[in-house]
């Protein structure tokens, strides 16, 4: 309900992490020209920019490249003619993954290779030296489904922390149970320790201690540790050589580290006679520092840092709790992580939303503390855009949703001509002159690709209709010549609408075809494509949005093996539009508190979708077309004793199934109306239908008909 910038992973369990890290700072130092290399959508556009800021405020020989009419991905030509200008490291965005052959290439002409992704991984991966992706198999990273502008952000997050001074520093976080408050009265009754770099746990040491004493109950009521769960553990001389082994050199990090401290080095000295002269690091004197709070005991800050732990006052898992608890500080004390993240915020929250991905976990984080900072942004370029989108500084935030309607359409309208490179101009220039200019042009590519949109969607539909069977076909799968490609997974997700199945539409020149697929929730197409790849010249995406090439030759083939491989997966019941819907309110209950509450679980998007409610048997007191085109419904709904609005947006086509003082039923997402400073809750209408129970059946006399 409410996540935080701390609640972000440490950007060192990604995959290769420290190895990409390395071979940057190698780069950065040595003046080598780095190329970044990019995809023309949002994800990517914003991926480039996210590391080229970076890296411009490092000052590294950094440029980026984005692939024009060479289509999606890697290129050899595209890698040759950088490395004969120069390049040295090529760091991939949203791309390269599956790009085995090219990377091979690459390799063979003196080119290091970085690949930051998020797609899934093929069976085979190519020899880069580094794959920084969340989805590897042999990942640990915590949360998988990010967008590739967030595998991005990691690294960069992950070079900044490189020049902490606790990079690549070997800690020993260590946590004691004991019988007592001091070695004089008291004993050790358990040991963990945790060896981390970069704050990732690399082993662990674990160990209850038999006190050969018993426990005093009043001890055992705080840690939990009895008499009976001890007498079989190794005594406190068995267990200190292997306890010093684990320790090594490394410096030790503790809380309340006085305490823990004085027991090891008195029972050290006692036992072993040997003394513990490692760097000691203490958490709570650190704490007492740099982070504001009514506690700085490590339960208190536990809970206040929503660091996850099964049991306190265990030793294992106190340091487990205290090594997040030291990622924190660290984080604190290190103005610069900071300023990365307020600065990047705004990229990663667009190319998130951009590319339609959960947001849920850390993609929630990302947007949820985004979208403030993008309002705000200090960026001419987004500036200049949100200005052009109607979204004023000042005002109340926009919402995942409105970002994604007005912002996202823009960026990607570039893109959509091959003309990428205005939109990364955009989120990269510091001159408000050139960001007016590139604005405007960008204003006027979307309106282009409206018409682009209209004009494919018309011919898909019409060959829709004249080359698959609608009724029984599991895939509408089309094939056009023709047409320009830039469109297509937009008219894509047209047809997945109007025929309620996944579609694959392919545009044909040259006699290769390229193109894109859109899915219902139930079906994947990356596994689909999958079983035809020896069919494809490559593909890519995610289980319900996938691009793919193909050779002219082999669509036939293709359309064949594809809707074969669908049969299996979609039935007559699969392809019935449902609507799931949360809860079914009475209309007292439909108040601004209620839609204050919703609001509260924003970001909305995929994985996390506005709920939807429904009010049954209710009056329609008014109705009236709206919008330029008169393809939008305004209503009022109600009862004799109070009404609210609502709006039905792209359904004026179902006018005539509405009859004004009639009962009906509504399906809707509530939102907040705001006017003239007023506010009051509006239906935003998802169905409807004439009422079938008894409540609102009966026409009522109404002085107000709007329309």
């Amino acid at each position: 309900m409410r996540p935080g910038l701390s609640d972000l992973h440490n950007a060192f369990l990604m995959p290769d992490m420290e190895k990409a890290v390395l071979r940057l700072r190698s780069a950065i130092d040595k003046k080598e020209k780095i190329l970044i290399y990019g995809d023309s959508d949002v994800d990517g556009v914003t991926s480039i920019a996210i590391l080229m800021r970076t890296l411009g405020n490092l000052g590294a020989a950094a440029e980026w490249v984005i692939p024009g009419a060479e289509g999606y991905g890697l290129h050899a030509s595209i890698l040759e003619k950088y490395r004969k200008e120069g390049v040295g490291l090529v760091v991939t965005v949203d791309n390269g993954t599956s790009a085995v052959e090219e990377i091979g290439f690459a390799n063979s002409i003196g080119l290091d290779v970085i690949v930051t992704d998020h797609h899934s991984p093929p069976d085979v991966l190519p020899k880069a030296l580094a794959i920084v992706n969340p989805n590897l198999k042999d990942s640990v990273y915590p949360y998988k489904s990010l967008a590739g502008c967030l595998s991005a952000f990691k690294l960069a997050q992950g070079l900044m922390f490189s020049f902490n001074r606790a990079f690549n520093q070997d800690y020993c976080v260590v946590d004691l149970e004991t019988t007592g408050l001091s070695p004089t009265n008291g004993t050790i009754v358990e040991i963990a320790a945790v060896h981390i770099r970069n704050f990732v746990p690399v082993a662990t040491f674990h160990t209850l201690v038999n006190p050969e004493r018993p426990i005093p109950p009043e001890v055992t009521r705080i840690h939990g540790i009895t008499d009976d769960m001890v007498k079989d553990a190794p005594v406190l001389e068995q267990v200190l050589p292997k306890f010093l082994k684990f320790l090594g050199d490394k410096t030790i990090v503790a809380h309340n580290a006085p305490f823990d401290m004085g027991f090891l080095k008195a029972f050290c000295k006692l036992i072993l006679d040997e003394d513990i002269k490692n760097l000691v690091v203490d958490t709570l004197a650190l704490a007492r520092q740099h982070l504001q709070a009514e506690s700085h005991a490590l339960t208190h800050l536990v809970e206040k840092f929503k660091i996850e732990r099964q049991t306190a006052h265990r030793a294992l898992d106190d340091v487990l709790a205290t090594v997040a608890l030291f990622e924190i500080i660290e984080r604190a004390r290190d103005p610069r992580l900071d300023h990365f993240l307020q600065d990047h915020l705004d990229l990663a929250c667009l190319g998130t939303i951009a590319d339609v991905v959960p947001l849920l976990g850390e993609n929630r984080v990302i947007v949820k503390e985004g979208i403030p900072r993008l309002l705000n942004t200090k960026k001419p370029g987004l500036k200049e855009l949100l200005l052009a989108c109607g979204i004023f500084p000042g005002e109340a935030p926009p919402s995942a949703k409105d970002i994604s309607w007005t912002v996202t359409p823009h960026l990607n309208a570039a893109g959509r001509f091959d003309r990428a490179d205005l939109t990364a101009r955009l989120l990269l220039t510091e001159s408000n002159d050139e960001a007016r200019t590139l604005v405007k042009e960008i204003v006027q590519l979307n309106k282009d690709r409206k018409n682009l949109q209209k004009l494919n969607l018309d011919k898909f539909l019409k060959l829709a209709k004249e080359q698959c069977d609608v009724v029984n076909d599991p895939i509408i799968f089309v094939v056009a010549e023709g047409l320009r490609i830039g469109v297509t997974g937009i008219v894509a997700s047209h047809l997945v609408r109007e025929f309620s199945r996944p579609a694959l539409l392919l545009i044909v020149e040259n006699g290769v075809a390229t193109g894109s697929s859109r899915s219902i929730p139930s079906v994947n197409m990356v596994e689909i494509l999958k079983e035809c790849e020896d069919l494809i010249v490559k593909y890519g995406g995610h289980p319900q949005a996938a691009g793919m090439t193909v050779e002219s030759r082999n669509i036939p083939a293709l359309k064949e093996r594809v809707l074969e491989a669908a049969r299996g997966r979609i039935d007559s019941k699969t392809r019935v539009p449902q609507v799931e819907i949360e809860h079914d309110l009475g209309l007292e209950e439909i108040t601004k508190a209620l839609v204050n509450e919703v609001a509260m679980l924003e970001p909305f998007g995929q994985g996390n979708p506005l709920p939807v409610f429904s009010l049954r048997g209710a009056f329609l007191k008014g109705v009236t077309p709206i919008g330029a085109q008169k393809n939008h419904l305004k209503l009022v709904v109600g009862d004799s004793a109070r009404s609210v609005d609502g709006v039905a947006w792209s359904m004026a086509h179902r006018l005539e199934e509405l009859s004004v003082g009639a009962g009906h039923d509504f399906v809707f997402n509530l939102e907040m109306d705001r006017w003239n400073g007023r506010e009051a809750p509006r239906l935003v209408i998802v169905d409807l239908c004439t009422s079938s129970g008894s409540a609102g059946t009966e026409p009522i006399q109404l002085d107000l008909v709007i329309g």
